[in-house]
């Protein structure tokens, strides 16, 4: 499977998160007790609020304050406001055909329906080891 197929898996995932799963990027980033440049300063400085630097590992936030209940687009235009709460999230600006697809499918719902789907039947043919095998 593709980068593209896990661009367009990316949206049905995003729910709530614990705050240690992305801490590292509003704290300590560099190792110099810094932010993540990429994470767009208000966002960090709500998240931040939420989740302190000595916040209790059950503390949750949710992914995609905007959508984190809908299942649409909404999650791609968070990407492009620099509001992506993981790395991974960020890291699918900085590749060049990762940026396409966020793109194509901030601007497009049917393309993103399409595209899912397209990715799942792919996800689905995948046959999965387990055991010994």
């Amino acid at each position: 499977m593709g980068s593209s197929s896990y661009v367009y898996k990316l949206c049905a995932h995003h729910r709530s998160s614990r705050c240690g799963a992305f801490s590292r990027r509003l704290y300590n980033f560099t190792s110099k007790c810094d932010a993540d440049p990429s994470l767009d300063r208000a966002y960090a400085e709500t998240l931040s609020k939420k989740c302190p630097n000595t916040a209790s590992p059950t503390t949750t936030v949710e992914m995609d304050p905007e959508c984190s209940l809908s299942f649409d687009t909404r999650y791609y235009n968070m990407l492009l406001q620099n509001k992506g709460l993981f790395v991974s999230d960020a890291a699918l600006l900085t590749d060049r055909n990762s940026n396409r697809a966020v793109f194509r499918l901030q601007r497009s719902s049917s393309s993103f329906f399409s595209a899912f789907a397209k990715s799942m039947k792919k996800m689905a043919a995948i046959e999965v080891l387990t055991g010994n095998a």
